[in-house]
């Protein structure tokens, strides 16, 4: 399952990403109408008090019958306001009715020039004429002027400028929108490629051992998590670092010790001056076995841990009752306490699993033995064995000493020796090894402490049957 700050910082990039496509989308519509009015309608757009408006709106002051022809003072205002005549002629092309002429104008129009009139500007002398008909006086119109200076009219193929400015529109939309979307997409990019280049060079930095530097959130918002998290490893690196150089001289210190024991009674042997007896000489050969055994304990602690970490052992699994299992880990285990130490197990379940023997035959034992190791001699163990919920729970509960929280932290992590290890003797890998084991098994393994009252380790196990 994704972790919650990836889903977090994916939901934030995604805010990010549309953001500025809304940005870009909404900047695009404004420039493209700014740019398309400028270059195809500045200028073009109608005004409500030209003669071609004008016609329509002086019709409502005509009042037109068999016998006359009216205009009411609001209309004659209109007008002279404007500048404009008006003529009303009828189906004959007789003029009936004029207002606000100056005595340069026909009195009766033929088909032609009414045509010619309307069509194209000065060829009514020097006026541009519009014409509409009135609906409530069959077989009249009216006809308006004004100076050609004011209001010149020209004559177009409609279709093919429409044409033309949805064309023309459509490219500049085009445009903008292509230009909108790249830099919407350098926007968007830098916004992403900065703060990945800082994770970079971060990285490169922990690689070469150089300590990294705090990077300013405002800058870096969308991978505040990213950058939190390779601040963490950062330190988590060096934690492990000082963890490793202490390991390295524990380590060296608990090998040179059975080194320094074989060397030791080598020398005893080698000595020519002294005879040993067969007693001696066995007792001798014993130790350095035991010394032997020792290194190879060690050895094999740093196999088995990096095998496991590194996903290359393959449980082999059998079907064993749970609780003959642990009885057995307990009689393994006594070899590695005194007898008289004791081991208390309470069996509450008759049930099978499937593990693989060996490996959790070493898990048990590990922690078994890190109760007797790191407590008094006074110690007592307790190991119970339940079926809860379909899994396998089995509790390893001593009543030693306990551990600090600042262990609790660190109790399961490889070269780590808690506050009470002292000069006790071991690799600091039980317990890793012993957490890798339960993993493999698809377990889990908790662990709580309270100090001076004693450590409960939780091994939960799959009720798994082969």
């Amino acid at each position: 399952m994704p972790d919650e700050r990836y889903l977090i910082m994916k939901k934030q990039i995604i805010k990010e990403y549309l953001k500025i496509i809304i940005i870009a989308v909404t900047a695009s519509i404004v420039i493209s109408g700014i740019l398309c009015f400028v270059l195809f309608f500045l200028g073009r757009s109608a005004d409500t008090d030209m003669p071609q408006y004008l016609v329509r709106n002086i019709k409502p002051h005509l009042a037109v019958s068999q016998s006359e022809v009216t205009l009411n003072e609001e209309g004659r205002e209109r007008l002279k306001h404007h500048d404009v005549w008006l003529q009303v002629i009828n189906g004959s092309g007789e003029v009936v009715f004029e207002e606000n002429t100056k005595g340069d104008l026909p009195s009766k129009y033929s088909l032609i020039e009414i045509t010619n009139a309307v069509l194209n500007s000065n060829r009514l002398g020097n006026y541009t004429v519009y014409m509409s008909d009135i609906p409530e006086a069959d077989g009249y119109a009216v006809l308006l002027g004004c100076d050609s200076r004011l209001v010149t009219k020209y004559t177009y193929n409609a279709t093919g400028e429409i044409a033309l400015i949805i064309i023309g529109c459509f490219f500049v939309i085009s445009v903008v929108s292509g230009l909108a979307v790249l830099f919407s997409a350098i926007v968007f990019s830098k916004k992403i490629t900065n703060p990945v280049g800082d994770i970079i060079e971060d990285i490169d930095k922990i690689r070469k051992g150089e300590k990294i530097t705090r990077r300013s959130s405002a800058n870096n918002k969308l991978f505040e998590n990213v950058f939190d998290s390779v601040e963490n490893l950062e330190a988590i690196l060096k934690q492990n670092d000082a963890l490793r150089a202490e390991w390295i001289v524990n380590i060296s210190h608990d090998i040179k010790t059975p080194l320094s024991a074989i060397k030791g009674y080598s020398e005893l042997l080698y000595d020519q001056d002294y005879e040993y007896s067969s007693e001696e000489i066995r007792t001798y050969a014993g130790q350095m076995l035991k010394s032997e055994e020792r290194i190879k304990e060690l050895v094999d602690d740093l196999k088995t841990s990096n095998s496991l970490i590194e996903g290359k052992v393959t449980p082999v699994l059998e079907s064993v009752d749970i609780v003959d299992f642990i009885e057995k880990c307990i009689s393994n285990a006594s070899t590695y306490y005194v007898h008289d130490k004791q081991i208390q197990l309470d069996k509450y379940c008759k049930a099978r699993c499937g593990i693989d023997v060996k490996l959790m035959e070493r898990c048990i034992t590990n922690i078994i033995c890190n109760a007797f190791v790191h407590n008094d001699k006074d110690v007592e163990v307790k190991i119970s064995v339940a079926e809860e919920d379909g899994n396998i729970i089995i509790r390893i509960s001593d009543n030693g000493k306990g551990m600090p929280a600042k262990d609790m932290q660190h109790i399961f992590d490889r070269y780590y020796r808690g506050t009470g290890s002292g000069k006790t003797e071991g690799t600091g890998l039980g317990l890793a090894i012993a957490k890798e084991i339960v993993l493999l098994h698809g377990g889990r393994i908790d662990v709580k402490s309270v100090s001076g009252k004693g450590t409960e380790f939780t091994i939960s196990l799959k009720k798994q049957t082969i």
